[in-house]
C-alpha cells in the first residue's frame, strides 16, 4: 500500500512501463512516471534482473529501500504501479521541482499571513471529486489521506488518533455502540463497528447532506465495487462494500418498489466460504426486500 505523507505526489507510487517495439526482447524500453532519472537528489536505484523463469513484466521493490528490481516481460506494453518510500515534504519538494520546472522550498512550521494580507484559502476542486472515486473504487489510500487532511483542517496537525477521538467525542458521540476505530481505511482488524452503528451513520449523513448527494457518492448496481452485482437494482441501491479475510459487509440505502427508503447494513463475520457466493446470497436477500416492501 502507498505510504501516507503530508503532501502526496503521484499518489506516492511510481508507474513503471515496459514497451516492446519489436518482437525481440532486446528492443524493450522501460520508463517511469514520475521520471526519477531526471532528479538525481532522489535516493532511488533501479536494477534489471536476469530471471528467465518469469515471463510477465514485473517490478519489485526492496521492502525497506527504494531499490527496484525490474524483470523484462513478453508483453508488448505493460504497466505496474509500485509504492515508493517517501521522505515527507522533502520528497514532495523534489518531485514538484521536476513537475513545475522550478525549485520548491519547504518552510518548516505554519506560515503566518502578514497583517492586512489579502491572501485567502482557495478550494480549487469540489470535495466530492475526491469522495466519489474514493467510495466507488474503495480507494484505501484516498481514505487514509482524507482522514489526515481532515485532522490538519480541524486540529492543525496530521494525526489520525487525535482526529478520531475528536469525531467520536463530537459529531459521532451519539453512535449507539461504543466503536473501536483505528484508521482511515478500515483495514485494521481492530476496527469494530456494529451494523447498528453504520445504519445510524448513514441516517445522519442523508439527514445532514441530503439523499441525492449520498446517491452520487455511493456506488450503485453495475458501478464501482458493485459492477458485477445489483445490475437489475441499478439506481435503486446505493452502498459501500467492505471485505477482509473472513469478513464481508455491505451498507447503504435501498429504495423499494413501493418507493420506501430503507437503510441497511449487512455484516458477515468469520466465514470460510466462497466470497462471490456469499455476495450473491446478499444480493438475493436485498432483491427480495426491495420487491416485498
Amino acid at each position: 500500500m502507498a505510504e501516507r505523507s503530508p503532501l502526496p505526489v503521484y499518489g506516492n507510487t511510481i508507474r513503471w512501463v515496459q514497451a516492446i517495439q519489436k518482437e525481440e526482447k532486446q528492443d524493450s524500453s522501460f520508463d517511469s512516471s514520475p521520471s526519477f532519472y531526471s532528479i538525481p537528489e532522489v535516493d532511488l536505484e533501479v536494477r534489471f534482473t536476469t530471471d528467465t523463469g518469469r515471463k510477465p513484466f514485473f517490478v519489485q521493490r526492496q521492502w525497506d529501500k527504494n531499490i527496484f528490481a525490474i524483470t523484462g516481460g513478453v508483453e508488448k506494453y505493460k504497466e505496474q504501479d509500485v509504492p515508493f518510500i517517501t521522505n515527507g515534504l522533502q520528497s514532495a519538494a523534489l518531485l514538484l521541482k521536476d513537475t513545475v520546472g522550478r525549485t520548491v522550498f519547504i518552510r518548516p512550521g505554519p506560515v503566518p499571513l502578514p497583517a492586512g494580507s489579502r491572501f485567502r484559502m482557495v478550494h480549487s476542486r469540489p470535495v466530492d471529486s475526491l469522495f466519489s472515486p474514493m467510495m466507488h473504487n474503495s480507494d484505501n489510500f484516498f481514505a487514509e489521506q482524507t482522514l489526515l487532511m481532515a485532522a490538519n483542517e480541524r486540529l492543525g496537525i496530521m494525526n489520525d488518533e487525535a482526529m478520531i477521538d475528536t469525531l467520536l467525542s463530537g459529531d459521532l458521540k451519539e453512535l449507539p455502540g461504543k466503536p473501536s476505530w483505528m484508521d482511515g481505511s478500515g483495514l485494521s482488524r481492530n476496527n469494530l463497528f456494529t451494523p447498528r452503528d453504520l445504519v445510524w451513520l448513514l441516517n445522519k449523513l442523508q439527514h445532514d447532506f441530503g439523499l441525492e448527494r449520498m446517491k452520487r457518492l455511493l456506488a450503485t448496481g453495475g458501478v464501482g465495487t458493485l459492477h458485477n452485482y445489483y445490475k437489475e437494482e441499478s439506481g435503486y441501491i446505493f452502498a459501500k462494500t467492505g471485505s477482509l479475510t473472513g469478513v464481508i459487509a455491505l451498507s447503504g440505502y435501498l429504495i423499494t418498489k413501493k418507493g420506501r427508503l430503507l437503510i441497511f447494513s449487512i455484516l458477515i463475520n468469520n466465514h470460510r466460504g466462497n466470497g462471490v457466493a456469499i455476495r450473491r446470497d446478499m444480493e438475493r436477500l436485498l432483491r427480495r426486500i426491495r420487491e416485498k416492501y
